[in-house]
């Protein structure tokens, strides 16, 4: 499973937040991401926040077994 999670960071109450966009679209690139980022700042949604870092991170799972379905 792939996950985008967008980083913000608030210096003055030195508090972080993160948005996880699971299974974003494939190709997105740092402009994409970075302007979407902003978009959320102008629009006050994160007042008071700032950029931090913008990742995907993916990870896989191997089940052994499934006792109860």
């Amino acid at each position: 499973m792939k996950r985008l999670y967008l980083d913000f960071y608030n210096e003055t109450e030195n508090k972080r937040r993160r948005i996880i966009v699971n299974d974003p679209v494939e190709g997105l690139t740092a402009e994409q991401v970075q302007s979407a980022m902003q978009t959320l700042l102008d629009s006050k949604v994160l007042e008071g926040y700032a950029i931090d870092r913008a990742v995907v991170v993916e990870t896989s799972s191997n089940e052994f077994f499934d006792l109860i379905q």
